[in-house]
């Protein structure tokens, strides 16, 4: 049988073990406390943050949604300059909500709503650029490369994610942070987006206009040295005429290049011709007037024009001439 000198040991020992095992358990608790604090301090303050980012990101998104809406319907009074300016404002401004959306991806946040606002956005800015590109293709302006959604088909995405960002924004509330996010839908598949294009694509004003200038003229024969204005033509039958044109403007068009030959007190037969050609966007063209008929001692006016497209500068798609042949022998 122990001794009391040994209970007394044995029960200490059992006391010390007891202290032991509930400090341990303490400062375990304690700590388990303060990491679950941590880590609900950590989310609300990455939810916090995200909440400030994400209601920028969508007013950003909703204010191109409006503004794309009114220069639509200001088609019928704005110049083509003016919409063509209109809508590369927009489109930097489609950019950067592109930019922040992906900013937006890390790091993640409770329920995963950063990446669905991410992609949220990305779609309705896809979207965005079908419904541009429907306006700017047709008006001859370069876009990205033409998709093959369509225009009814980007509009019914816009509204799905509508529909989609209305049932998760409010997941936050009840997470750290009690983040509130507004819905912002985007309006445009509510109004009648088709028939706002086809109306803007009417209008004369928006169409594209070429430019277009007489580049040379060459005469075969070559005339005799004379002022500038003024040929002085060989005593020929006839004669062959070269006009170069060149489009700078970023149009193709189809332009009438005109050749008058009126000689005065009857001292010729007048001529003439006319003739149609191509000239694609920055590019030259050339077309030949042979067998023009002249005869000796003739002399009068000679005029060369191109109608269908405005001048490249005031004067520069029309030629005039004063003409004389030489005579015979």
């Amino acid at each position: 049988m122990a001794s009391r000198s040994e209970l007394r040991r044995r029960r200490q020992l059992r006391l010390l073990v007891v202290v032991i095992i509930v400090a341990t358990l303490g400062t375990f608790a304690r700590d388990v406390i303060r990491a679950a604090h941590d880590s609900q301090s950590a989310r609300a303050s990455r939810n916090t943050t995200f909440g400030t980012l994400a209601r920028h990101l969508l007013l950003e998104g909703a204010a191109l949604d409006h503004d794309t809406l009114v220069t639509l319907q200001q088609a019928t009074t704005l110049s083509r300059s003016d919409f063509l300016d209109a809508w590369a404002q927009l489109e930097v401004r489609a950019r950067q909500v592109t930019l922040d959306a992906a900013r937006l991806r890390v790091p993640a946040v409770d329920r995963q709503l950063n990446g669905l606002l991410g992609d949220v956005m990305t779609q309705r800015i896809t979207s965005w650029e079908v419904i541009r590109n429907s306006v700017l293709t047709p008006l001859g302006i370069g876009t990205t490369p033409s998709s093959t959604v369509s225009l009814t088909s980007a509009l019914a995405t816009i509204t799905a994610t509508n529909a989609q960002w209305s049932a998760a924004h409010g997941r936050l509330h009840r997470e750290p942070g009690h983040v509130r996010l507004p819905v912002n839908e985007w309006t445009l598949p509510a109004n009648d987006v088709t028939g706002l294009i086809a109306t803007a694509l009417q209008q004369v004003r928006l169409r594209p206009s070429a430019t277009v200038s007489i580049n040379a003229v060459s005469i075969d024969p070559q005339p005799l040295p004379s002022d500038a204005a003024q040929l002085v033509l060989l005593a020929r039958d006839q004669i062959a005429v070269g006009v170069s044109l060149r489009n700078l403007s970023s149009t193709d068009a189809t332009v009438t290049v005109h050749l008058v030959l009126a000689p005065e007190r009857n001292s010729g037969a007048p001529v003439s011709k006319s003739m149609n050609v191509f000239l694609p966007k920055q590019s030259n063209a050339a077309v030949l007037f042979d067998s023009i008929a002249i005869r000796a001692s003739e002399h009068g006016a000679f005029r060369i024009w191109v109608t269908g497209a405005r001048p490249n500068t005031p004067g520069s798609a029309s030629r005039f001439y004063t003409f004389k042949v030489a005579s015979a022998g």
